[in-house]
């Protein structure tokens, strides 16, 4: 088994001042990507990549390429920091990596990470009491008084030995569900007309006639988005 060399990439923060080199995203390599600061601050570590004991179909990344448009706003840094490919949302363990090579992975901690944005998709690290401790959430909708989350996970489907069933092999399947946080409640959310209505309190009838008049769905994540927005505006 040929050697394998495990690079360590740290990030530390200032203001001011990043610095991010990237080698070609078409080979999927990261070769660094730093910013520099007192701090010491450090949200990421590498890992060696090991392939299952059997082969799994399908997978465990969210999006279909890692080559995605990002925006990392740490707790520390006014400026955002920018990275144009190389990273992706493993809904297995709940985190965001990047490639550094074939056989190496760096994943990114949310410690010192406020909030990541990706393809203009907005992921936070939220205490979540529903799952008893932190996870990396999408933020779907947002306004002052309350915030929809949707939460990603993994299941596996078994395969068969049956070859009239045509699935020898087990399948990663990604499953998602949605949280409400609302003052101090947290707790999940089905995206029906009862529960969003509830959530906008006084101002639900006229939600109702908003959504009713521009025939949005509440069990659809877009229009739900149009319909907070409109919430907002009140």
């Amino acid at each position: 088994m040929k050697n394998l060399i495990i690079i360590l990439v740290s990030f530390l923060f200032t203001t001011g001042y990043s610095y991010a080199q990237a080698v070609d995203a078409n080979n999927n390599a990261l070769n660094a990507l730093a910013t520099y600061g007192p701090d010491g601050a450090n949200i990421g570590a590498s890992s060696i990549v090991r392939n299952p004991p059997r082969p799994i179909d399908g997978t465990v990344y969210l999006f279909d390429s890692w080559n995605n448009k990002t925006l990392i706003l740490t707790n520390s840094q006014e400026k955002p920091f920018e990275l144009n490919s190389n990273i992706n949302f493993n809904t297995k363990l709940n985190a965001f990596e990047s490639k550094i090579d074939s056989e190496t992975i760096f994943t990114f901690d949310f410690t010192n990470i406020d909030k990541i944005i990706i393809n203009n998709r907005v992921f936070k690290n939220i205490y979540s009491p529903v799952d008893g401790g932190y996870r990396i959430f999408e933020v779907i909708a947002a306004s002052k008084d309350f915030e929809i989350y949707k939460n990603y996970s993994i299941d596996i489907k078994e395969g068969s030995p049956n070859p009239q069933l045509a699935r020898a092999n087990d399948k990663y399947i990604i499953k998602d569900s949605y949280y409400l946080k609302k003052g101090k409640s947290f707790k999940k959310l089905k995206l029906k007309k009862s529960d969003i209505l509830k959530a906008t309190g006084s101002k639900s009838s006229l939600v109702e006639d908003y959504a009713k008049e521009n025939k949005l769905n509440f069990k659809n994540e877009r229009d739900v988005q149009k319909i907070v927005g409109y919430y907002m505006s009140l």
